[in-house]
């Protein structure tokens, strides 16, 4: 397995605001879009969108939605997602804000390593960004 993380950024928002923004749908739509995303649909505890080159992911949720911090969110691909990998977003406290960090844990060959990798690093600090800028 190899790791993918976004850097670590602070907000200034509690961790039950920022865990109960990435439950819902609509703000996590809003987070991918602000980078190479377009496309996203989600229905349930199902969500989908398509990344730059046209390559179409497929998520679904595997965490509860019952924590305000630690690992807040967990969706793994599904088919026909090319790439199996869990994404996650870790919430924790930190003063009177959070820190957040968005990564993942991917079954890469060393080819398809060297191929997505960077674009999901991209994808997660574009994310973390975006989070950073919206609190």
């Amino acid at each position: 397995m190899t790791r993918i993380e976004s850097p670590v950024v602070r907000v200034a928002a509690s961790p039950a605001k920022v865990s109960q923004d990435f439950q819902d749908w609509n703000t996590f739509g809003e987070l991918l879009a602000a980078g190479p995303v377009s496309d996203f649909k989600a229905e349930g505890d199902k969500c989908s969108f398509k990344v730059t080159g046209g390559v179409a992911v497929h998520l679904v949720r595997t965490s509860d939605n019952s924590a305000s911090e630690g690992t807040v969110l967990t969706l793994a691909t599904e088919a026909p997602t090319p790439v199996k990998f869990t994404l996650d977003v870790a919430v924790h406290a930190d003063g009177d804000g959070a820190t957040c960090q968005v990564g993942c844990d991917a079954d890469l060959n060393p080819f398809t390593k060297m191929m997505v990798e960077p674009a999901l690093k991209g994808l997660f600090s574009q994310m973390a960004d975006t989070l950073q800028a919206r609190y």
